[in-house]
């Protein structure tokens, strides 16, 4: 049974969940200020593990005693941002609303916003916008790993279903936009179909079944521009054109639609293997697994073979790193650029490594920042890349693969070219614009703030870094000021407002309206911020590192990512197999436990039946443990399969062990452990999708150490 298998093999992983008080992060509310016209602001704080730290100010008005309208966000921190309308206008998303800034206005409009606050960590579900922002393919959640595939209509908030029921992701949407944002491909019950936005929102689009370009996944096609399509069938690479599919889509459950470019030398698996085209559609290149990397060219010759002419192919390799996430593009000297996401081995520390491919079959690395945590931001014609590193963003040329510009001294959360020679920073204190021809900076609006106050009709907001921007509420429009005298009143002819205590666990104050004039009355604020709430559960998520460790970086990056310890049972085999993963789970302070040196069954009477065989099996393993790691094991154990029987335990129990029961009702297994051929749709894959429903229900992430005891 192999804990750690990752592709084609058994994985498990236990949660337990256990009542207890945990240790949120709590929202927070200070800076408040109250003018003439009974509007307040305030500043909201809120740290989330794995998030960036920001303050965010709203605004409200009161009235009878309590907010008229529920508070509306000032500051815009982009947590996601991309250009619309062909790079006129900026498009921002966070956890309080979404948001669009006009460059030639200079106004900042928002589209939508949030009538609550977020007392609980949650992923955003992701978006896939057209280019001009008028409609976008996302989901909606129906459980823990399956949602439904929509598309909206952004002007009027109309909703289509594309597919009932397809498997969740916080990180992509199963569809592809066109260039020119008129037409999409979307995943729906294992296929793949074209769809016109326009036609589809007025109802004059022809039916699905006419429509179909293959079966596969999103992984399975990708656009060559707006007119063609290119797919993978097998290990046939056809080129189809949208109105082809249009006119003879109905003819795709008998015969592939459009012609064929090539054949690969192996069947492409559309669930787990991406691929990346060239702008003419006679270059290719395929990630299998995130692990063999190979680059083909169409065969040109007239009575060529039909299988593609390789140019390179090898397993990737970045020593003491694994690859995560593939990207790739065409340089215009004919040489591919690579971007790999990596995760250093046993750790979970992620970076990120630019290389090139030449047509010599060489692969050489361009650009790598030890801090850059992201992918680059290629321009819309790919002549410059962009990186974010954790106080710097460079950007590159790619001719030469030489820095042309470097923004220093802010961290940046997001990027978006809005063309060749423009592009976005969304920094933690404000968005910014860079012009590569005269290398300005212009700062458009703030992205967080500490504090804030009314100057007349307008609102400044000041970072305690960063100076000041001076906010017309009427007019939504921003202006950088360095030099804000601060005014702030607490107190007005109707109202005193002041920060007191919350019932509400997630809450660790709450604003309070005193009345002054008529009846006089003290009541909280905002509703929602006083009303009785507790802290979720506590959970323990608990691996098995039995004999393989392959998917081990992965879970470890996200741990590493949000912050997250874990628990980690392991046998001797593991450690003897890998001793730097062992030494970089334990270095990373994550509890570590016992399973047994041995990988037998213990109640199988031929293997054990010494009195001492348990004592001196834990005892080996704490010995082999401390001498790789130079740490002490947990004193928490299970036998191995979970195969024990009262005397076993007691056994462990006086060796000073605690027995943790993995079938104990208080413990949900992920998955049958008798199966030999577990599905690789299932927790490791998804994983991301469990941290985001338990921290999103109010849980709490620890280990088994920090549980205490079942109740």
């Amino acid at each position: 049974m192999n804990f750690f298998r990752l592709r084609r093999n058994f994985f498990l992983v236990t949660i337990s969940f256990f009542f207890a008080a945990s240790g949120f992060s709590k929202i927070a509310f200070s800076s408040l200020n109250l003018n003439e016209r009974d509007e307040t602001l305030f500043a909201l704080k809120q740290n989330f593990s794995g998030a960036n730290e920001f303050s965010t100010i709203f605004r409200t008005k009161i009235k009878n005693g309590k907010a008229e309208f529920f508070p509306r966000a000032i500051t815009c921190f982009p947590e996601q941002m991309q250009t619309l309308d062909f790079g006129r206008k900026l498009q921002i998303k966070n956890q309080f609303g979404q948001a669009v800034y006009d460059f030639s206005s200079g106004v900042l409009q928002w589209t939508e916003r949030a009538q609550s606050f977020q007392e609980s960590q949650a992923f955003s579900l992701p978006a896939a916008f057209n280019n001009t922002g008028k409609w976008y393919c996302s989901f909606e959640k129906k459980e823990l790993f399956k949602g439904r595939l929509v598309i909206v209509e952004v002007a009027t908030g109309k909703k289509i279903v594309l597919a009932e029921e397809c498997e969740l992701s916080y990180s992509t949407v199963p569809a592809k936009w066109s260039s020119d944002g008129e037409n999409f491909i979307y995943e729906k019950n294992g296929a793949l179909y074209l769809c016109n936005a326009e036609k589809l929102f007025k109802g004059i689009l022809i039916r699905e079944e006419f429509r179909k370009i293959c079966a596969g996944t999103i992984n399975c096609a990708t656009w060559n521009d707006s007119n063609f399509i290119t797919y993978i069938s097998s290990d046939l690479i056809f080129q189809v054109g949208k109105n082809e599919i249009f006119s003879f889509g109905l003819y795709s459950q008998f015969i592939p639609l459009g012609k064929i470019l090539g054949r690969l030398p192996q069947k492409f698996d559309a669930k787990f293997d991406i691929f990346f085209v060239n702008k003419n559609a006679n270059e290719f290149l395929v990630v299998r697994d995130c692990e063999i990397i190979s680059w083909y060219k169409k065969n040109l010759e007239p009575e060529g073979d039909i299988f593609l002419k390789p140019v390179y192919s090898a397993s990737f390799f970045e020593q003491g790193m694994s690859a995560l996430k593939f990207d790739a593009f065409w340089t215009a000297t004919g040489q591919v650029a690579l971007c790999a996401k990596l995760v250093t081995s046993g750790s979970g520390v992620e970076s990120c490594a630019l290389y090139t491919l030449d047509s010599s079959g060489k692969m050489m690395r361009q650009i790598f920042e030890n801090d850059t945590h992201s992918f680059f931001a290629r321009s819309p014609n790919d002549n410059f890349v962009a990186l974010m590193s954790e106080e710097n963003v460079f950007v590159y040329k790619v001719s030469s693969w030489k820095p042309v510009c470097q923004l220093k001294g802010e961290r940046a959360i997001s990027l978006a070219w809005c063309d060749e020679k423009n592009l976005c920073v969304g920094g933690i204190r404000s968005v910014k614009k860079i012009s590569l021809e005269d290398f300005s900076v212009k700062e458009l609006f703030a992205s967080s703030a500490n504090e804030a106050w009314w100057s007349g009709e307008k609102i400044v907001l000041r970072d305690e870094k960063k100076g000041a921007f001076i906010f017309s509420e009427q007019d939504r429009t921003w202006l950088k000021e360095n030099q804000a005298q601060k005014s702030v009143a607490l107190q007005n002819q109707n109202y005193r407002i002041f920060c007191g205590e919350s019932k509400n666990d997630f809450y660790e104050n709450a604003i309070y309206v005193r009345t002054l004039a008529g009846k006089i009355t003290t009541r909280a604020l905002i509703e929602q911020s006083v009303a009785q709430n507790s802290f979720g559960k506590k959970v323990a998520i608990v691996f098995d590192a039995n004999e393989n460790c392959d998917g081990l970086d992965s879970i470890l990056a996200l741990c590493n990512e949000f912050n997250l310890k874990c628990t980690f049972f392991f046998n001797g085999e593991f450690i003897r197999r890998y001793p730097s993963e062992t030494k970089k789970i334990a270095q990373g302070g994550h509890e570590c436990a016992a399973i047994f040196f041995y990988n037998i069954n213990l109640m199988d009477k031929a293997v054990y039946n010494d009195t001492t065989f348990i004592a001196r099996g834990l005892a080996r393993l704490e010995d082999e443990f401390l001498a790789c790691t130079g740490k002490e094991l947990s004193l928490y154990w299970h036998a191995p399969w979970n195969k024990a029987d009262k005397k076993i335990r007691e056994e462990g129990k006086a060796a000073g062990y605690t027995y943790i029961d993995t079938n104990n009702p208080f413990v949900i297994p992920i998955g049958a452990s008798g199966e030999r051929h577990f599905s690789r749709s299932s927790l490791y894959e998804k994983f991301h999708l469990l941290i985001n429903e338990l921290l999103a229900s109010g849980a709490e992430i620890t280990t088994i150490n920090n549980l205490g005891s079942i109740e």
